[in-house]
C-alpha cells in the first residue's frame, strides 16, 4: 500500500546548471563577422539638435488671434496672401 501523503519531489536535489541560466552579454564571434560595418553620416545624429535641423521654415510671423479665428490654418492664411499677391500684379500690369 502506498502513502498517500508522500511527497513527489525527489529525495536528492539535482545539481543546479549555472550554463542554462545566464544570458550572453556580448555577441558571439559568429555573429560580428555576419554583421556589416556601418559607418555613414547620415545615422549620426548632431549634438543638441533635430532630425530637421536643416529644413527652412521661412519667415515666421505672428497673425492676431481675430484674424487666426477667421483662417484657422496657416495654409488658408497662405492661400489668401497669395490671392492678394496675385491681384496686385494684375493691377499693376493693367
Amino acid at each position: 500500500m502506498t502513502d498517500a501523503s508522500a511527497s513527489s519531489a525527489p529525495a536528492t536535489l539535482r545539481d543546479k546548471n549555472d550554463d542554462a541560466m545566464t544570458k550572453q552579454n556580448e555577441p558571439s564571434a559568429e555573429s560580428l563577422e555576419e554583421m556589416p560595418e556601418i559607418d555613414d553620416e547620415r545615422f549620426r545624429r548632431l549634438p543638441g539638435r533635430g532630425h530637421h535641423v536643416n529644413r527652412s521654415l521661412g519667415e515666421i510671423v505672428a497673425i492676431d488671434p481675430e484674424l487666426w479665428a477667421y483662417f484657422g490654418s496657416a495654409e488658408a492664411v497662405n492661400d489668401a496672401l497669395r490671392r492678394v499677391v496675385s491681384e496686385r500684379k494684375k493691377a499693376a500690369g493693367s
